[in-house]
């Protein structure tokens, strides 16, 4: 049987996991405040929206001793992926914002869950899993409704070329700062 998180663990990896859930609510509330088309204003909002709420519960799972203060900070697991993210926030367009947002960010919360889930225990980390099931679900749902977007805006090679340019700089920038989470084991 797999012996699951230790606390320390659970700590950091709940705290990175909240800090980059809010911190891509704002964003893609904003994208979607600026969206020039409503029905990528609705992807964009309800994208939001879901990772507001699982902000709440990550929050929630956030120890409160004394012994894991150290660990159990909301914040970025490196200095420069603040200013990254909000180099990724500049990026112009509508079109090219959804791609970015469900084919990075999205995508890439979604691999760091998947990872922690299968790095825990159902025994000792239940609470843990059950946010992440649920965020997961909320995940697959929103990006599968956005990838249908897209296939249904993205639809000339001009168009093609400029979203895919805007992906490829979103992801290169998350690579230069070691990524949107830590890549990897827990």
């Amino acid at each position: 049987m797999h012996q699951g998180l230790t606390a320390a663990q659970t700590a950091r990896v709940v705290g990175e996991l909240h800090w980059t859930v809010s911190r891509l609510f704002e964003v893609l509330g904003l994208w979607a405040a600026e969206a020039d088309r409503p029905d990528i204003a609705v992807s964009m909002a309800t994208s939001s929206r879901h990772l507001g709420w699982h902000a709440g519960d990550l929050e929630e799972l956030l120890p409160d001793s004394v012994l894991l203060e150290g660990e159990s900070r909301s914040e970025p697991h490196a200095a420069e992926l603040d200013p990254t993210i909000d180099a990724i926030r500049a990026i112009p367009g509508s079109v090219e914002r959804l791609a970015v947002a469900h084919r990075v960010l999205l995508a890439r919360v979604a691999a760091r869950c998947v990872a922690i889930e299968r790095a825990s225990a159902g025994h000792a980390d239940a609470a843990l899993t059950r946010v992440l099931a649920f965020l997961l679900a909320d995940l697959r749902r929103d990006r599968d409704d956005g990838e249908a977007l897209l296939g249904r805006l993205v639809t000339d090679v001009a168009t093609v070329e400029r979203v895919n340019g805007r992906v490829l700089e979103a992801e290169r920038r998350l690579v230069e700062v070691g990524g949107l989470l830590p890549v990897g084991g827990v």
